[in-house]
Parts: structure tokens; C-alpha cells; sequence
């Protein structure tokens, strides 16, 4: 029998994060936890979870093979899982999946911080100050001249 479970290794800053996909998700409630559960076999882990004494087991079968965030987006979207605490429990585990995917990354910002270093910095010459315009006093009456005009 071969399974179709694959992992990708890829090595990130010294650290082996892997891409596993996913033939089933669902969510299982245990004591009043609820987590997000992911498996390929899913009558051998509604078994384990019965029998570890889970009071809620529901799984879903995917329309292909996911990652979790795949399936945690499919998850979110699907009618089984619309109730407030579900969609909770999708998002809080959607974000920690997230996070935990770009831990490590660096952002950079590109030459932009450069040139405005540079621009303020830059003092202005003589001769740009003086092109600059002069204040002008200007009265109400010469501003209705102008509107009525």
C-alpha cells in the first residue's frame, strides 16, 4: 500500500519546517477543548478520539490534498463549522499557523529608506530659498475681487 502523504523538508535559518498535506480536518472537543485536528485516515481517528473520551468528533473530507492553512481556510468556509465558537477556534488556529509559517523572516525594506535618508538630510542652497515665494498679505476684499471676477 502506498500512502499519499508527503513532506517537503525545507530548510529555513537553521530550522526544518515541513509542508504536510492533509486528506481530512475536522475539530474534536476533549474536556472542553476544542482543537483543530488534521489526519488522512479519518475512521482510525474518530476510533482514537471515541475512545480517548472525545465528546464531539467531526471530520470532513477534503476536496484535495491541503496544508493546514489550506484546510483551516476550507474549514472556515465549510457549513459544518459556522458557529461562533468554531469560527473562533478556525481563526485563533489560522493565525498561530501564520505566524508560526514566517517565523524567522527577515523584512526588508528596500532603496526607498535610502532616498528619504537622503532627502532629509539634504539642506537647501542659497539660491533655492531665496526662489521660494514671499508672503503676501492678503484682505478679504482682494479675495472676492478675485471670486466675482
Amino acid at each position: 500500500m502506498i500512502k499519499a502523504h508527503f513532506k517537503t523538508y525545507l530548510l529555513f535559518k537553521g530550522k526544518k519546517m515541513t509542508k504536510e498535506t492533509f486528506k481530512v480536518a475536522g475539530m474534536t472537543t476533549n474536556n472542553g477543548n476544542t482543537k483543530v485536528r488534521y489526519t488522512d485516515d479519518m475512521v482510525r481517528r474518530i476510533k482514537q478520539f471515541t475512545k480517548g473520551g472525545h465528546t464531539r468528533v467531526d471530520f470532513v473530507e477534503l476536496p484535495s490534498d491541503m496544508t493546514k492553512i489550506e484546510a483551516l481556510n476550507y474549514l472556515a468556509l465549510h457549513a459544518d463549522f459556522q458557529s461562533p465558537a468554531d469560527q473562533a477556534t478556525i481563526s485563533d488556529t489560522l493565525a498561530d499557523k501564520t505566524k508560526e509559517l514566517t517565523k524567522g523572516t527577515v523584512k526588508v525594506k528596500m532603496a526607498q529608506a535610502v532616498t528619504s535618508r537622503a532627502v532629509k538630510t539634504a539642506k537647501p542652497s542659497i539660491d533655492a530659498i531665496k526662489a521660494r515665494g514671499k508672503k503676501v498679505k492678503v484682505s478679504a476684499e482682494d479675495i472676492l475681487a478675485v471670486v466675482t471676477e
